[in-house]
């Protein structure tokens, strides 16, 4: 009886192994491809250097002169520091312009971000990105120190 439930145990864990990756991915369905990239300027209200995804958020006048806060998905930070970026790269108050994929539904939500500092430092995400430039990783993202 014991190696019977060991066995099923064993197993049970087993197939839980190998499903949890898929079962925990997710996509990117949120957001718009079928529309012009936007491109908006605002306050970085705050940057989360974080995993799965850094994140940041921003505040921004609409027409009307309301502010609307703004979340900006990025790659994970593994990635992006081999794109130019540290924990350190947006500071709460900075002003910065952001070219991205929108949210669908009008969420106001962006992927794919090229951000533009006020002292003319560029730096882009390539979470999201469904068009653009293919090659190795190698040629996509060169390492600085070689």
């Amino acid at each position: 009886m014991k190696r019977g439930l060991a066995t099923s145990f064993t197993l049970l864990v087993g197939l839980a192994m190998v499903c949890r990756p898929a079962m925990a991915h997710h996509g990117s369905q949120g957001y718009d491809y079928t529309v012009p990239r936007k491109t908006l300027k605002g306050t970085v209200t705050r940057y989360a250097w974080a995993n799965p995804h850094a994140q940041l958020y921003l505040d921004v006048k609409d027409d009307k002169g309301t502010i609307v806060n703004w979340a900006m998905e990025l790659n994970n930070p593994g990635n992006l520091v081999g794109m130019g970026w540290t924990h350190t790269s947006a500071k709460v108050g900075e002003e910065v312009t952001v070219s991205f994929n929108p949210g669908k539904e009008g969420r106001p939500i962006g992927i794919c971000a090229d951000v533009v500092f006020a002292d003319g430092r560029k730096l882009h995400s390539s979470q999201g990105c469904v068009e653009g430039k293919q090659g190795t990783f190698e040629e996509l993202y060169p390492q600085k120190n070689k």
